[in-house]
């Protein structure tokens, strides 16, 4: 008989991943979580350490513990039935796990929100990994490139003017995805920085720039990266990622400037730099955001920060 392991809290998208398919196979196998795919949807198993997210289904440490030690080899077959997940000699049952949303997104404190992207930028000039696209997109690169760093400027800057431009009125040109597929890994960096415009767009109420942009990933994603990042994007577009990217949003979006040394902390553990690349793309968003006149709550318009903050990064 399987020892049966409850699964803590899963996102929508594993919950639906559980719900539509009757059988599966493990896709990749990591140190603190596997992945689980059929036709295209995915689903990430692992340990408390992944975080709470739209595709994630957390284990306690136990519990998790019992899984990794099974063979779960790369191409296993997977059935699911009534909630329950088998893979060999495990059984995870998904019918008592907490199903998780973020919490709404904040009214934006413009004033306070641009003080916080500074504070971030500071952050970020101390933190950042050299790898991935995040000192690139802030302007903080050095002056040796790499490759990665060299092709990404002028895609960071055509998507940075249409979403400028997008957002001041209706443009013929559809939005530059050229970033999708840049970079190693299963999840590119480039393919990161657009989750994080994707969710970050939702936050500040773009939602019609959000509709745009999907748009044009999901043409081009089939053969442009690979089948669990465009999962990851799709995730995204409904404005939805890993916890610790939304509550860093919402920090910046509150000015909430004390807690953001955390809330990049808790992003900086997720992949190799999965998480400042995110963030990265989200601050694209929220730079225009915060520079952009907006309706004050009470009435009336924030007066316009520095166009200059438009530029690469803030200085």
């Amino acid at each position: 008989m399987r020892p049966v392991t409850s699964i803590s809290s899963w996102g929508p998208h594993a919950r639906r991943f559980v719900e539509s398919h009757a059988v599966a196979r493990v896709a990749a196998v990591f140190a603190r979580s596997l992945h689980l795919e059929q036709e295209d949807a995915f689903a990430c198993i692992g340990d408390p350490s992944i975080g709470r997210g739209p595709l994630n289904a957390v284990l306690e440490v136990g519990g998790w513990m019992r899984l990794a030690a099974a063979p779960t080899p790369v191409g296993m077959s997977v059935s699911i039935a009534q909630g329950v997940i088998r893979l060999g000699n495990v059984a995870l049952d998904a019918t008592r796990g907490q199903c998780w949303r973020p919490k709404p997104w904040p009214t934006a404190r413009c004033k306070a929100a641009l003080q916080a992207l500074q504070r971030l930028q500071r952050l970020a000039a101390e933190q950042a990994p050299a790898d991935g696209l995040a000192r690139t997109v802030l302007g903080l690169a050095g002056a040796r490139l790499s490759a990665l760093e060299r092709l990404a400027p002028p895609r960071v800057e055509r998507l940075r003017a249409w979403m400028t431009a997008r957002r001041l009125r209706p443009v013929g040109t559809p939005p530059p995805v050229d970033l999708l597929g840049l970079g190693p890994g299963l999840t590119p960096s480039g393919d990161d920085v657009l989750c994080g415009m994707l969710v970050a767009l939702h936050a500040v109420g773009w939602t019609e720039l959000a509709r745009d942009l999907d748009a044009e990933i999901a043409k081009a994603a089939p053969s442009a990266t690979s089948p669990i990042s465009a999962a990851f994007l799709r995730a995204a577009a409904e404005g939805l990622a890993c916890e610790a990217l939304h509550e860093a949003i919402c920090a910046v979006l509150e000015g909430q400037t004390e807690a953001l040394a955390g809330r990049v902390a808790a992003l900086a553990r997720i992949g190799h730099t999965s998480g400042w690349d995110a963030l990265v793309g989200a601050v694209l968003v929220l730079q225009a955001f915060v520079t952009m006149q907006g309706p004050r709550p009470g009435g009336g318009i924030y007066p316009a920060p520095d166009p200059s903050l438009l530029g690469t990064g803030f200085r």
